[in-house]
């Protein structure tokens, strides 16, 4: 039996028919990509960057479910999160329809960052949650971790604060979309200063980059009687310390001293680069007394 191409096959394929790059660079070709709504995801060897038009077209010639191709050229900007991302073919309008685990997410693919590589996390946040909790997302973007728990717990209420402005457009727009209105609430502005006090059992801080000032602020936002549950994101060569136990010890002895650590859970979630890792920490913080 004649073994059936690959889609890959066939970018090859082309890409060698319209004899626009030479055959040594064919190998250079990536062999994966990814998609978020009906934009596709490359990631070009530096020999490539010539002939990045052509190879984006090639690539939309054969992957009909994609209207766009955009190609990484860095890192996701602090702060407002930008993805380090390039506009190579087909329709530069980059917003888009991406469904995942029954939700819907309008976002900017080109503008605005979305992790596909964190399916698994947004699935197992889905699982663990428990009904009738009141979360935080301390860097809520488009909903990317909080909309699918929101989704799939009607019993759940949840605040999403989000810096960027476009970002939070998007957000506004989701939680519509999803018919979430009633149980979302979406906070436009910096975490460290809208961030309710006294409400949550459980708090999402999807981001590499948190300050100790976050973290004081997430200890505030726990039900104070209660305690509740901190994820925390990092990546294990990062400048941050890949705990933030001795740090969230300091400010409970400052100023939380009723709570104190009960639990560390580490997951990693993915490989970012060789030998970096993004992880989760699922923190249990404890009322004492």
């Amino acid at each position: 039996m004649k073994k059936r191409k690959t889609p890959f096959d066939q970018i090859v394929e082309t890409v060698e028919k319209e004899g626009y790059l030479p055959t040594e660079l064919l190998t250079r070709l990536p062999k994966h990509w990814r998609r978020v709504g009906t934009v596709g995801i490359i990631e070009l060897h530096t020999q490539l960057y010539p002939w990045r038009e052509d190879i984006g077209h090639s690539y939309l010639s054969v992957l009909n479910e994609l209207t766009s191709i955009v190609q990484k050229i860095g890192i996701t900007t602090e702060t407002i999160r930008t993805p380090g991302l390039e506009f190579i073919a087909g329709n530069p309008n980059t917003v888009t329809l991406h469904k995942e685990l029954g939700c819907k997410f309008w976002i900017d693919a080109l503008k605005l960052t979305f992790s596909t590589g964190n399916h698994a996390e947004r699935q197992r946040l889905i699982k663990i949650v428990k009904e009738d909790e009141q979360i935080i997302d301390m860097f809520a973007c488009v909903g990317n971790l909080s909309l699918p728990i929101s989704v799939h717990h009607p019993t759940i209420r949840m605040k999403g604060i989000e810096i960027n402005p476009y970002a939070f457009s998007f957000l506004e727009r989701n939680i519509l979309e999803n018919h979430l209105e009633e149980r979302y609430e979406a906070i436009l502005g910096d975490n460290q200063t809208h961030t309710p006090e006294n409400w949550a059992h459980r708090i999402l801080m999807g981001y590499f980059e948190i300050k100790p000032a976050q973290l004081e602020v997430a200890l505030g936002a726990l039900k104070q009687d209660q305690g509740g549950i901190l994820h925390t994101h990092g990546l294990t060569t990062h400048k941050q310390p890949t705990s933030w136990q001795k740090e969230i010890d300091r400010i409970i002895k400052a100023k939380y001293y009723n709570f104190q650590i009960g639990s560390i859970d580490r997951r990693m979630i993915k490989s970012i680069a060789p030998g970096v890792n993004h992880f989760v920490d699922d923190i249990e913080i404890v009322r004492i007394n």
